[in-house]
């Protein structure tokens, strides 16, 4: 059968377009992706056919929020690499099926005009809650290209309908599909530290183990949830980085002198979520997919490219009571979580901001089918 071609542009993206392949791949459907940024491991890791350049920008794909981040990725071979992804794109879209384009405006943009019809859309990134204007008038016209637009919240499909996008249709997050489980040890509870998956990770993680030794007390067991990151820029000093030669589950164990030990995973987001207590996070979508699962989580802005304060604020307006935000200091962090462990009435306002934000688990494969009936 002709694929479906799949473009994304974000680790997250990546990983909600990995989930949404595999519900298509369940009714029949060949699957091949195009990522827009960063390598595509997910979609490699899951057995898909990957197209296009595999290369890390220094923005991460944020180079949009500063000019400094912009000059820096156009240094870094971004012109270049982009029209390698749009040749990627056509390449493709000459032989599928189907485009369906998980992202924002620019992948979109890119979807919309290289990829071929019908078009699909799960746009995971604009929330209502966080941003209150969060589509364009620019992207409300590419929406139009589509037959089927996929908001991330309920009230995105009405806000969409009401400006003349009457093809958005809401049927759940596929974020919450997009979780790796399997047998993992040590065994819970655990304190889970989520330092994303953009350059934000090497300076927010030394901090958030910093902060799990100031709550050895609590008798939570520290486990990174690792994005797949280059491990060797880390610098954590007084930690002993082992590697276990496995590559996925626990990957690698974190020592340090005072005997706290954290384990560093990849894949088994899910385990390590239905067995934690609490998470510290500077991440976008494990955070949110967090949130889903009742965790509740303790934040801090870094320097950027993506957990800003800005972006801070915008997802913490998203998550409420879900996510507390901080300071971004060891001593504040570890206050947080002790906040949200004495606190009873904080963790069940948490989990209930975090699951309405979120929808129930499923929409991956409600996606797909509607795909289906489009296709058939």
């Amino acid at each position: 059968m002709r694929p479906i071609l799949v473009v994304s542009n974000g680790h997250g993206e990546d990983i909600i377009g990995v989930a949404l392949g595999k519900a298509l791949a369940a009714l029949g459907y060949g699957v091949e992706a195009v990522p827009l940024v960063g390598r595509g491991l997910a979609y490699q890791e899951a057995g898909f056919a990957v197209w296009g350049p595999r290369r890390e920008m220094p923005s991460g794909g944020f180079a949009l929020q500063s000019p400094k981040a912009i000059w820096a990725d156009l240094k870094a071979g971004w012109l270049s690499m982009s029209l390698d992804h749009y040749r990627a794109v056509r390449w493709v879209a000459c032989r599928a099926l189907a485009t369906l384009v998980v992202g924002d405006v620019y992948a979109l943009l890119v979807g919309g005009l290289l990829g071929n019809s019908p078009l699909f859309l799960v746009q995971c990134r604009s929330s209502l809650r966080a941003w209150g204007r969060p589509y364009s008038v620019t992207e409300r016209l590419l929406m139009k290209r589509a037959v089927r637009v996929y908001p991330r919240e309920p009230e995105g499909e009405a806000w969409l309908r009401a400006r003349g996008v009457g093809q958005a249709v809401w049927l759940g997050n596929p974020m919450l599909d997009a979780l790796g489980e399997g047998s993992l040890e040590p065994s819970p509870p655990y304190l889970l530290l989520l330092p994303g998956s953009r350059q934000d990770a090497y300076e927010s993680l030394p901090k958030m183990l910093e902060a799990a030794r100031l709550l050895g007390d609590l008798g939570l067991k520290p486990v990174v949830a690792w994005a797949g990151l280059p491990l060797e820029p880390l610098s954590l000093s007084g930690w002993r980085l082992e590697a276990t030669g496995r590559e996925e589950g626990i990957t690698h164990r974190l020592c340090h002198p005072d005997g706290t030990t954290a384990y560093l995973t990849r894949g088994l987001l899910k385990s390590v979520l239905l067995g934690a207590k609490v998470a510290l996070s500077t991440s976008g979508t494990a955070a949110e997919q967090a949130a889903g699962y009742g965790v509740p989580l303790v934040g801090f802005p870094t320097s950027g490219p993506q957990y800003t304060r800005a972006f801070a604020e915008g997802q913490k307006r998203m998550l409420g009571a879900a996510l507390l935000l901080v300071e971004a200091s060891p001593p504040a962090i570890a206050q947080g979580v002790r906040r949200f462990l004495l606190s009873p009435e904080l963790q069940a306002q948490a989990r209930l901001d975090g699951r309405a934000a979120m929808g129930e688990p499923g929409a991956a494969q409600r996606i797909a089918l509607d795909m289906h009936r489009f296709l058939m």
